[in-house]
Protein backbone atom coordinates (compact mmCIF):
# COMPACT_ATOMS: atom_id res chain seq x y z
CA UNK A 1 0.00 0.00 0.00
CA UNK A 2 1.40 3.86 -0.73
CA UNK A 3 0.06 6.76 1.33
CA UNK A 4 -0.24 10.13 0.61
CA UNK A 5 0.23 9.43 -3.18
CA UNK A 6 -0.40 12.53 -5.65
CA UNK A 7 -2.88 11.76 -8.87
CA UNK A 8 -3.67 13.05 -11.97
CA UNK A 9 -6.87 12.37 -13.64
CA UNK A 10 -8.01 10.65 -17.29
CA UNK A 11 -11.09 9.76 -18.50
CA UNK A 12 -10.31 5.97 -18.00
CA UNK A 13 -8.66 6.48 -14.60
CA UNK A 14 -6.39 8.42 -12.90
CA UNK A 15 -2.28 8.42 -12.43
CA UNK A 16 -0.61 8.15 -9.47
CA UNK A 17 2.46 9.53 -8.47
CA UNK A 18 4.04 6.70 -6.05
CA UNK A 19 7.55 9.29 -5.43
CA UNK A 20 8.86 9.48 -9.05
CA UNK A 21 6.91 6.40 -10.24
CA UNK A 22 3.61 6.89 -11.78
CA UNK A 23 0.80 4.34 -11.18
CA UNK A 24 -2.67 3.56 -13.09
CA UNK A 25 -5.90 3.10 -10.99
CA UNK A 26 -8.25 2.21 -12.95
CA UNK A 27 -11.75 3.77 -13.24
CA UNK A 28 -13.26 0.04 -12.54
CA UNK A 29 -10.90 -0.15 -9.16
CA UNK A 30 -11.56 3.09 -7.55
CA UNK A 31 -14.82 1.94 -5.81
CA UNK A 32 -16.94 -0.91 -5.19
CA UNK A 33 -19.80 1.38 -6.72
CA UNK A 34 -20.10 2.37 -10.03
CA UNK A 35 -17.81 5.43 -11.02
CA UNK A 36 -18.81 6.70 -14.56
CA UNK A 37 -15.85 9.28 -14.07
CA UNK A 38 -12.70 9.55 -11.88
CA UNK A 39 -13.60 13.09 -11.41
CA UNK A 40 -16.87 12.47 -9.56
CA UNK A 41 -15.14 11.11 -6.44
CA UNK A 42 -11.49 12.46 -7.01
CA UNK A 43 -9.67 15.50 -7.33
CA UNK A 44 -6.68 16.63 -9.03
CA UNK A 45 -3.65 16.88 -6.50
CA UNK A 46 -5.64 14.80 -3.95
CA UNK A 47 -3.71 12.98 -1.67
CA UNK A 48 -4.94 9.14 -1.98
CA UNK A 49 -3.66 5.64 -0.06
CA UNK A 50 -3.65 2.94 -2.96
CA UNK A 51 -2.63 -0.51 -3.44
CA UNK A 52 -0.53 -2.29 -6.26
CA UNK A 53 -2.47 -4.73 -7.74
CA UNK A 54 -0.02 -5.73 -10.81
CA UNK A 55 3.31 -4.85 -11.89
CA UNK A 56 4.42 -5.43 -15.45
CA UNK A 57 8.08 -5.35 -16.09
CA UNK A 58 8.15 -5.84 -19.70
CA UNK A 59 5.74 -2.60 -20.16
CA UNK A 60 6.80 -0.66 -16.67
CA UNK A 61 3.22 -0.35 -15.88
CA UNK A 62 2.30 -0.30 -12.26
CA UNK A 63 -2.02 -1.28 -11.70
CA UNK A 64 -3.48 0.64 -8.67
CA UNK A 65 -6.50 -0.40 -6.58
CA UNK A 66 -8.32 2.26 -4.27
CA UNK A 67 -11.38 -0.06 -3.83
CA UNK A 68 -9.58 -3.49 -2.50
CA UNK A 69 -8.37 -1.13 1.12
CA UNK A 70 -12.27 -1.57 1.55
CA UNK A 71 -13.79 -4.98 2.34
CA UNK A 72 -15.80 -6.85 -0.41
CA UNK A 73 -19.64 -5.35 -0.57
CA UNK A 74 -20.77 -8.94 -1.60
CA UNK A 75 -19.45 -10.36 1.11
CA UNK A 76 -20.55 -8.41 3.37
CA UNK A 77 -24.04 -8.79 1.95
CA UNK A 78 -24.40 -12.73 2.49
CA UNK A 79 -26.74 -13.38 4.84
CA UNK A 80 -27.54 -9.38 5.14
CA UNK A 81 -30.76 -9.94 2.68
CA UNK A 82 -33.95 -12.32 2.43
CA UNK A 83 -36.20 -13.17 -0.28
CA UNK A 84 -39.27 -10.93 0.53
CA UNK A 85 -37.40 -8.15 2.02
CA UNK A 86 -38.51 -4.64 1.00
CA UNK A 87 -35.54 -2.87 -0.44
CA UNK A 88 -35.53 0.97 -1.48
CA UNK A 89 -32.90 2.44 -3.59
CA UNK A 90 -31.70 4.62 -6.52
CA UNK A 91 -31.61 3.01 -10.04
CA UNK A 92 -28.28 2.87 -11.59
CA UNK A 93 -29.00 2.31 -15.12
CA UNK A 94 -31.69 0.74 -17.47
CA UNK A 95 -30.90 -2.39 -20.11
CA UNK A 96 -32.85 -3.71 -22.35
CA UNK A 97 -34.04 -6.63 -20.01
CA UNK A 98 -34.36 -4.64 -17.28
CA UNK A 99 -33.30 -1.96 -14.70
CA UNK A 100 -30.22 -2.36 -12.27
CA UNK A 101 -30.98 -0.88 -8.50
CA UNK A 102 -28.49 -0.07 -6.12
CA UNK A 103 -29.05 -2.20 -2.76
CA UNK A 104 -25.91 -0.58 -1.33
CA UNK A 105 -22.41 0.53 -2.82
CA UNK A 106 -21.00 -1.66 -4.38
CA UNK A 107 -24.31 -4.08 -4.72
CA UNK A 108 -26.75 -3.98 -7.00
CA UNK A 109 -30.07 -5.79 -7.83
CA UNK A 110 -31.70 -6.40 -11.19
CA UNK A 111 -35.58 -5.18 -12.05
CA UNK A 112 -36.17 -7.58 -14.84
CA UNK A 113 -38.61 -6.25 -17.16
CA UNK A 114 -41.67 -8.42 -16.62
CA UNK A 115 -41.78 -7.75 -12.82
CA UNK A 116 -41.99 -4.14 -13.35
CA UNK A 117 -45.91 -4.23 -13.83
CA UNK A 118 -48.55 -7.11 -13.68
CA UNK A 119 -50.50 -6.26 -16.25
CA UNK A 120 -49.26 -3.46 -18.38
CA UNK A 121 -47.02 -4.41 -21.85
CA UNK A 122 -43.63 -2.65 -21.20
CA UNK A 123 -41.26 -2.57 -24.42
CA UNK A 124 -38.55 -1.26 -22.50
CA UNK A 125 -37.87 -0.55 -18.69
CA UNK A 126 -37.52 3.35 -19.84
CA UNK A 127 -41.73 3.22 -20.19
CA UNK A 128 -41.48 2.83 -16.34
CA UNK A 129 -38.63 4.01 -14.92
CA UNK A 130 -35.71 6.23 -15.66
CA UNK A 131 -31.88 6.30 -13.89
CA UNK A 132 -31.73 7.85 -10.71
CA UNK A 133 -35.55 6.94 -9.89
CA UNK A 134 -35.65 5.88 -6.31
CA UNK A 135 -37.67 2.64 -6.02
CA UNK A 136 -39.54 0.50 -3.56
CA UNK A 137 -38.53 -3.29 -4.48
CA UNK A 138 -39.02 -6.39 -3.11
CA UNK A 139 -36.27 -9.32 -3.45
CA UNK A 140 -37.48 -12.45 -5.50
CA UNK A 141 -34.27 -14.21 -5.62
CA UNK A 142 -30.59 -14.14 -3.89
CA UNK A 143 -27.29 -16.20 -5.50
CA UNK A 144 -24.32 -14.29 -3.57
CA UNK A 145 -21.87 -16.98 -5.61
CA UNK A 146 -23.24 -15.01 -8.73
CA UNK A 147 -23.43 -11.70 -7.44
CA UNK A 148 -26.73 -11.54 -8.23
CA UNK A 149 -30.21 -10.64 -6.53
CA UNK A 150 -33.41 -10.24 -8.49
CA UNK A 151 -35.29 -7.76 -7.74
CA UNK A 152 -39.33 -6.95 -8.40
CA UNK A 153 -41.19 -3.48 -8.54
CA UNK A 154 -44.65 -5.18 -9.39
CA UNK A 155 -44.71 -6.94 -5.90
CA UNK A 156 -44.46 -3.85 -4.28
CA UNK A 157 -48.17 -2.78 -6.17
CA UNK A 158 -51.70 -4.40 -5.60
CA UNK A 159 -51.86 -7.50 -7.91
CA UNK A 160 -55.16 -6.66 -9.90
CA UNK A 161 -56.46 -10.27 -9.81
CA UNK A 162 -56.20 -10.42 -6.45
CA UNK A 163 -59.80 -9.18 -5.88
CA UNK A 164 -61.30 -10.20 -10.00
CA UNK A 165 -63.69 -12.61 -8.20
CA UNK A 166 -65.68 -9.65 -6.51
CA UNK A 167 -65.47 -7.05 -8.86
CA UNK A 168 -66.48 -8.95 -11.98
CA UNK A 169 -68.71 -12.15 -11.12
CA UNK A 170 -69.78 -14.69 -13.15
CA UNK A 171 -72.84 -13.34 -15.16
CA UNK A 172 -72.21 -9.51 -14.63
CA UNK A 173 -71.63 -7.50 -17.48
CA UNK A 174 -68.13 -5.72 -18.84
CA UNK A 175 -67.21 -3.19 -21.21
CA UNK A 176 -63.83 -2.76 -22.41
CA UNK A 177 -61.42 -2.32 -25.96
CA UNK A 178 -60.67 -5.06 -28.35
CA UNK A 179 -56.38 -5.37 -27.07
CA UNK A 180 -55.61 -8.23 -29.22
CA UNK A 181 -57.08 -10.23 -32.03
CA UNK A 182 -56.35 -14.18 -32.24
CA UNK A 183 -57.70 -17.06 -34.65
CA UNK A 184 -59.23 -18.62 -31.39
CA UNK A 185 -60.89 -15.46 -30.45
CA UNK A 186 -60.29 -11.88 -29.06
CA UNK A 187 -59.22 -10.08 -25.96
CA UNK A 188 -60.76 -7.48 -24.15
CA UNK A 189 -59.25 -5.07 -21.39
CA UNK A 190 -61.95 -5.45 -18.30
CA UNK A 191 -59.62 -3.11 -16.48
CA UNK A 192 -56.15 -2.42 -15.61
CA UNK A 193 -53.69 -5.17 -15.82
CA UNK A 194 -56.83 -7.67 -16.34
CA UNK A 195 -57.88 -9.05 -19.38
CA UNK A 196 -60.90 -11.32 -20.88
CA UNK A 197 -60.99 -13.44 -23.68
CA UNK A 198 -63.83 -14.23 -25.99
CA UNK A 199 -63.77 -17.30 -27.71
CA UNK A 200 -64.52 -16.87 -31.68
CA UNK A 201 -67.65 -19.29 -30.79
CA UNK A 202 -69.22 -16.78 -28.27
CA UNK A 203 -68.90 -13.58 -30.45
CA UNK A 204 -72.04 -13.03 -32.23
CA UNK A 205 -75.16 -15.99 -31.95
CA UNK A 206 -76.28 -15.33 -35.62
CA UNK A 207 -74.05 -16.44 -37.44
CA UNK A 208 -70.67 -18.43 -38.00
CA UNK A 209 -67.60 -16.72 -37.74
CA UNK A 210 -64.18 -18.08 -39.12
CA UNK A 211 -61.92 -15.33 -37.86
CA UNK A 212 -62.84 -12.83 -35.07
CA UNK A 213 -61.16 -10.17 -37.46
CA UNK A 214 -64.26 -10.85 -39.15
CA UNK A 215 -66.24 -8.61 -36.93
CA UNK A 216 -64.04 -7.23 -34.30
CA UNK A 217 -60.97 -4.97 -34.84
CA UNK A 218 -57.97 -3.63 -32.13
CA UNK A 219 -59.73 -0.71 -30.13
CA UNK A 220 -63.01 -1.42 -30.42
CA UNK A 221 -64.98 -1.28 -27.40
CA UNK A 222 -67.52 -3.96 -27.16
CA UNK A 223 -69.72 -5.41 -24.24
CA UNK A 224 -69.50 -8.99 -23.22
CA UNK A 225 -70.68 -11.14 -20.40
CA UNK A 226 -68.39 -12.93 -17.53
CA UNK A 227 -68.97 -16.77 -18.12
CA UNK A 228 -66.22 -17.67 -15.84
CA UNK A 229 -63.40 -16.75 -14.31
CA UNK A 230 -59.53 -18.55 -12.91
CA UNK A 231 -57.75 -16.12 -10.95
CA UNK A 232 -55.32 -18.60 -9.99
CA UNK A 233 -54.54 -19.17 -14.02
CA UNK A 234 -55.40 -15.39 -14.76
CA UNK A 235 -58.33 -16.50 -16.82
CA UNK A 236 -61.68 -14.91 -17.61
CA UNK A 237 -63.88 -16.17 -20.53
CA UNK A 238 -66.22 -13.81 -21.64
CA UNK A 239 -69.42 -14.33 -24.30
CA UNK A 240 -71.19 -11.33 -26.41
CA UNK A 241 -73.64 -13.14 -27.80
CA UNK A 242 -75.02 -13.87 -24.53
CA UNK A 243 -76.09 -10.47 -24.21
CA UNK A 244 -77.78 -10.57 -27.75
CA UNK A 245 -81.46 -10.86 -26.81
CA UNK A 246 -83.04 -14.20 -28.14
CA UNK A 247 -86.09 -14.11 -29.53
Amino acid sequence: DFEDADLDLLAYGAFVDLGGIDGLLHVSDISWSRVNKPEDVLSVGQQIQVRILKIDPATKKISLGLKQLQPEPWEAAQGKYQVGQRITGPVTRLADFGAFVEIEPGVEGLIHISEMSWGKKIHHPSDVLKQGDTVDTVILGIKPEDRRISLGLKQTLTDPWSDVTSKFPVGSQIEGPVTKIMPFGAFIQIAEGIEGLVHVSEISADKRINHPQDVLRAGQVVKAQVLGIAPEKRQIKLSMKQLVPTS
